[in-house]
């Protein structure tokens, strides 16, 4: 019999045209059935459907019948949140971080420019972080085109590798290369760096960041990156709980899997590339990083429950500390080792939560 006492945990996800109308219904089916088994009913439900003066949400459910059903439940004790599109909601997101009945399990990150600008504070990350600058003008691509070999932009709030570009313009060639708004592959050629930036100029249309180009790439031109997710426990604690290689297309710019990319096995991957002793340097670097990352960031920033930490390494086996995200997925951890992470990384949040709950309830 479920114990109500424990409240409910309310998975907040991105509406979709879809039916069920929300992404990742796998994971949170998982949920939702983990949940019936400890006492800790969980559904989902969407910023349109929440009802401020009811305290009550359309939910859907997972149930042991494994059928999704919909209902009215009461107002979540806590709050998973996976909303993308979040300007477009900022209003049901507020109401219910205002409401002092609901705990988020964590609140998401902002952009690549404001996380970046947070972890600089910390000397000992601030060394593996490439530098990054606003794109506020042409300008600021020029000045980085004549410190560096090539410069990569990228959007300040996309993911996915969706609009990142890399710029060479040296010795009479002049290119752009990487992947549109619409995750295409594209390469583009100028006669000089005059037509190039004005062609530029054209693609803003969102905010951007600039940054060196980073040979993040096997000697074969397979640029890859270490995906590890971190998260807390049943117990309130960060630990590192999946580590994977993400590995793209040949002279590809991105390793994200849905931009064809494939996901490897760490040790088995870097081998192949790196000597022993630049292989201890790497896998301390990034032991650090994975230690002193997550209590810095969440003291700045406020209550975390996971991040993936996207770390790259160059060709001459130093690492670099590329990105954090908040809503990190979950899919590279399937594909490798026989998917010996995959259970934690999808129960961990959960177990928090049950934690969370226990601390609640002792009060």
């Amino acid at each position: 019999m479920i114990k109500k006492t424990l409240g409910y945990l309310g998975i907040l996800a991105t509406p979709s045209t879809k039916y069920h109308p929300f992404p990742e219904k796998s994971f949170y089916a998982y949920l939702c059935q983990a949940g019936i088994r400890i006492g800790l009913p969980v559904y989902v439900f969407l910023p349109t459907q929440i009802n401020f003066v009811t305290r009550t949400v359309i939910g859907y459910q997972y149930t042991k019948q494994k059928k999704w059903i919909k209902r009215r439940f009461p107002f979540p004790t806590f709050v998973y949140d996976r909303l993308s599109n979040r300007k477009k909601y900022e209003t049901q997101i507020r109401k219910l971080k205002n409401d002092p009945s609901i705990t988020f399990l964590g609140h998401v990150l902002g952009d690549k420019l404001k996380n970046h600008n947070l972890l600089i504070q910390h000397a000992g990350l601030a060394a593996y972080m490439p530098e990054t600058e606003l794109v506020t003008s042409l300008q600021v691509i020029k000045n980085m085109l004549d410190k560096y070999d090539a410069v990569v932009i990228k959007p300040m709030r996309n993911s996915l590798g969706i609009g990142v570009m890399k710029i060479t313009s040296k010795q009479g060639s002049h290119r752009v290369e990487g992947r549109d708004f619409k995750n295409k592959i594209f390469y583009r050629k100028f006669s000089n760096r005059t037509a190039l930036l004005l062609w530029l100029r054209n693609q803003f249309s969102v905010k951007m960041i600039a940054q060196p180009y980073l040979e993040l790439s096997t000697p074969e031109g397979i640029p890859f990156d270490i995906r590890v997710l971190v998260q807390k426990n049943g117990q309130g604690e960060w630990v590192e709980t999946g580590r994977a290689i993400r590995a793209g297309v040949v002279n590809g710019l991105t390793s994200n899997l849905c931009g064809g990319g494939k996901a490897h096995s760490c040790k088995p991957f870097l081998n192949k590339y790196f000597t022993e002793e630049q292989l201890q340097k790497i896998y301390s670097d990034i032991e650090y990083i994975v230690k002193e990352l997550p209590p810095f960031l969440e003291s700045k920033h406020g209550r975390l429950v996971e991040l993936g930490i996207d770390i790259g390494v160059d060709r001459g086996g130093k690492v670099w500390l590329i990105e954090v995200n908040s809503k990190p997925g979950r899919a590279s951890f399937r594909r490798i080792e026989n998917s010996t992470y995959y259970r934690d990384v999808r129960l961990n949040p959960l177990r928090y939560t049950h934690y969370l709950a226990q601390l609640r309830k002792g009060r």
